[in-house]
C-alpha cells in the first residue's frame, strides 16, 4: 500500500514546525523546510526507524513526493523568474552599480569553485558527465545568489528602505538571471556524452529552444491569454496560464533540459502580465507555499546523506567549499561595491546580503545531481555549505540592523 499521503502530512508539518522555528532564530523559512528534509531523511528519521522507517518511506511514495517537489519547483521558478524580469528594467537609470557588483560577486567565488573542483578527487564528480561539466558547475553553484531568500531576510530585518539593501536586490536579479543561463549551457554540455560536436549541438538545441519561445510561441501565448479572458474572464486566462507554464516545463524535458528551465522561460514570457500574477498569486501562491515548495526542499534535504561524509577528507572539502564560498561572494561584491563609490559600511551589509544562498542554490544543487553533475557526497557538502552560509547571511544582516537602529536612537534623541 503507498503511504505517500501520510509522508505528505509528515513533510507539510515537519516543513511548518522548522520553518517556524527558524524564523524564530532569525533565519528564513528555507533553511527550516531544508532541516525538515535532513530529519526525515535516512540520516536521521532513518537511522532511528530502522524497518519501520523503510515501511512508511517506500519508493513508490518516494517517488510520489518527489513529483510533487518537482511541481513546486516549477511554480517557484515560475513565481520568481517573473518576479526577477520585472526588475530588471528598474535598472536602467543607474546600471553600472548592481552591474559591477554582481560580475565581481559571479567572478571571484566562480573561479574559486572551479579551481576547487578541478582540483578535487574524483569521488566528488560523476563519471558519467565531462569534467568540464562538473568544474563549471561547482562554479555556478557557489556563485549564486537567493533572491527569495535574501528579499526575506531583508523584510524582517526591517532594512527594505534602505538603499543598499535595494542595491543588492538588483545585483542578485542579475546573478540570478545570469546564473540560470549559465547552468542551462553547462546542462547542455553534461548531456553531451563527451563528445564536442554533441555538446555544440546541446548549445544549439538550447538557443533555438529559448529564441522560439521567446518570439513565436510567446506572441501565440499572448494571443491566447487575451483570447480567454475575452471569451470567459480572468478565469479561463489562469487555467491557459498554468497549462503554458506545465507545456514549457515539460518540453524543456523533452529536449533533454530541466523542467526549471521551462519554467523560467514561461515567467519571462508572461512577466509583463501584471494582472495575470497577482490572478495566479491569489490562486496559486498557497499550495504552492504551504505544500509544493516545502515538498521541494524536503526532498533536496532527503537526498542528502550524513553518512556520505565518511572521512575527514570530505569535511575537510565541505569547509574548503564553504569558505571559497563565503570569501569569493562577500569580496567579490564587496570590491564591486567599493569601486563604485559605495562606503565601507555600506559594501559589507552588501557582500553579506548577497551571501544569501537558500533557495536558488538548492535549486542548482537539485538539477546537478538530477544530471548527474555530481556525487551525492559532493551534493551532501554543498547543501550543508549552503545552509551555513544562508545562516550567517541571516545572522549578520539582524545583527548589523540591530546597530543601525541603536545608533540612531542617539542620534533621534539628541535631535529631538
Amino acid at each position: 500500500m503507498s503511504n505517500w499521503m501520510l509522508q505528505l502530512c509528515l513533510a507539510i508539518v515537519a516543513t511548518s514546525v522548522c520553518g517556524s522555528l527558524a524564523r524564530r532564530l532569525g533565519q528564513g523559512k528555507v533553511v527550516g523546510e531544508l532541516v525538515a528534509g535532513l530529519l526525515l531523511g535516512p540520516s536521521v528519521l532513518g537511522a532511528v526507524g530502522g524497518a519501520h522507517y523503510h515501511a512508511l518511506f517506500t519508493s513508490t511514495s518516494a517517488a510520489i513526493l518527489a513529483k510533487l517537489g518537482e511541481l513546486g519547483l516549477v511554480f517557484l521558478m515560475f513565481q520568481t523568474g517573473a518576479h526577477i524580469v520585472g526588475e530588471i528594467p528598474k535598472t536602467r537609470s543607474a546600471t553600472w552599480t548592481p552591474v559591477a557588483i554582481a560580475t565581481l560577486g559571479m567572478a571571484c567565488p566562480f573561479v574559486m569553485g572551479c579551481a576547487l573542483a578541478a582540483f578535487s578527487n574524483a569521488s566528488l564528480s560523476s563519471p558519467n558527465v565531462p569534467r568540464i561539466a562538473y568544474v563549471l558547475f561547482c562554479g555556478i553553484a557557489l556563485s549564486v545568489s537567493a533572491l527569495p531568500v535574501m528579499a526575506r531576510i531583508i523584510e524582517e530585518a526591517h532594512i527594505a528602505e534602505h538603499a543598499s539593501a535595494r542595491l543588492s536586490i538588483l545585483a542578485a536579479t542579475i546573478t540570478d538571471a545570469v546564473g540560470w543561463l549559465m547552468l542551462a549551457s553547462v546542462g547542455a554540455i553534461a548531456t553531451s556524452a563527451f563528445s564536442a560536436l554533441s555538446a555544440l549541438h546541446g548549445m544549439l538545441m538550447l538557443a533555438g529552444f529559448f529564441a522560439v519561445s521567446v518570439t513565436i510561441v510567446r506572441a501565440a501565448v499572448l494571443a491566447m491569454l487575451d483570447a480567454a479572458k475575452r471569451w470567459s474572464g480572468t478565469s479561463a486566462m489562469v487555467v491557459c496560464a498554468l497549462c503554458y507554464l506545465l507545456l514549457s516545463a515539460w518540453a524543456a524535458t523533452a529536449f533533454g533540459f530541466h523542467s526549471a528551465f521551462g519554467a523560467l522561460i514561461a515567467a519571462v514570457n508572461m512577466s509583463r502580465r501584471r494582472e495575470l500574477l497577482q490572478l495566479w498569486q491569489r490562486q496559486f501562491s498557497g499550495l504552492a507555499d504551504l505544500v509544493l515548495t516545502p515538498l521541494f526542499f524536503v526532498s533536496a534535504g532527503m537526498q542528502a546523506r550524513v553518512s556520505a561524509l565518511h572521512s575527514p577528507t570530505l569535511w575537510g572539502w565541505l569547509m574548503l567549499f564553504f569558505v571559497a564560498g563565503i570569501a569569493g561572494k562577500f569580496g567579490g561584491c564587496y570590491i564591486g561595491a567599493r569601486l563604485c563609490g559605495i562606503d565601507h559600511e555600506q559594501s559589507r551589509l552588501i557582500g553579506t546580503l548577497m551571501n544569501s544562498r537558500g533557495t536558488v542554490e538548492l535549486m542548482v544543487l537539485s538539477i546537478g545531481l538530477q544530471l548527474q553533475l555530481i556525487s551525492p557526497s559532493l551534493y551532501t557538502v554543498l547543501l550543508i555549505a549552503t545552509l551555513i552560509m544562508t545562516a550567517v547571511s541571516a545572522q549578520f544582516t539582524h545583527r548589523w540592523a540591530r546597530h543601525r537602529r541603536h545608533a540612531l536612537r542617539p542620534a533621534a534623541a539628541t535631535t529631538g
